[in-house]
């Protein structure tokens, strides 16, 4: 728990260094960089493909899709802590991150590498929901009875595919790299604030 509650601190104090040097130190460099790097060491015919379908495991219609799914799935099998859970964290992430966008307006990368998006760059929502999601079925798995090997297995899973698909977003060149790493953080103190309070006051586990 101690290890839990310095690594939201961290993430909490990282979001207000991206907010300070994007917004307010007005610094692009970082973000630069790392997009020319992606351009000449990463991006490449095949992989683009590989890409976009990785940032599609966090898109509007699959989170439209894969959130009642879950929810209804774990009513059904009548887990009604972890539907409510799952119900709050999805409903808190859309608003934290469409606060986010509104409040801070930042507009998009130029020149995305396959195709265009919509709306405000930070944070990434396919960074903060891919977290959430993906974060919220490694908690329920660590909080399963399956053999300690298997279990940390998926968790590492999981964790890489939230992690992969906030890169596909960087790698197509749809967000920032701040915009990504400003996503995780986010993603990551909300979940961790909803796991500390469900184990305070209705643990599911």
């Amino acid at each position: 728990m101690i290890l839990s509650i310095f690594m939201v601190f961290g993430a909490v104090v990282l979001f207000a260094s991206i907010i300070h040097e994007i917004f307010l130190e007005k610094e692009q460099e970082d973000d630069l960089l790392i997009f020319e790097f992606f351009r000449t060491n990463i991006i490449r015919s095949g992989l683009t493909r590989y890409m976009i379908d990785v940032t599609n495991l966090c898109s509007p219609v699959f989170v439209k899709i894969a959130f009642p799914v879950l929810i209804a799935v774990l009513l059904i099998f009548k887990y009604y802590r972890k539907a409510a859970f799952t119900f709050l964290a999805g409903i808190g992430g859309l608003v934290l991150i469409g606060l986010a966008k509104v409040l801070f307006r930042r507009p998009r990368p130029h020149y995305p590498l396959e195709f265009p998006e919509t709306g405000y760059s930070f944070p990434s929502g396919h960074a903060t929901f891919s977290f959430i999601f993906y974060g919220t079925l490694a908690y329920f798995v660590w909080l399963s009875r399956i053999p300690k090997a298997l279990k940390l297995f998926l968790m590492f899973f999981l964790m890489l595919l939230s992690l992969s698909i906030g890169i596909s977003r960087i790698y197509l060149r749809v967000h920032y790299p701040s915009d990504v790493a400003a996503g995780f953080c986010l993603g990551y103190s909300w979940l961790f604030l909803l796991i500390y309070y469900f184990r305070l006051k209705y643990p599911i586990g």
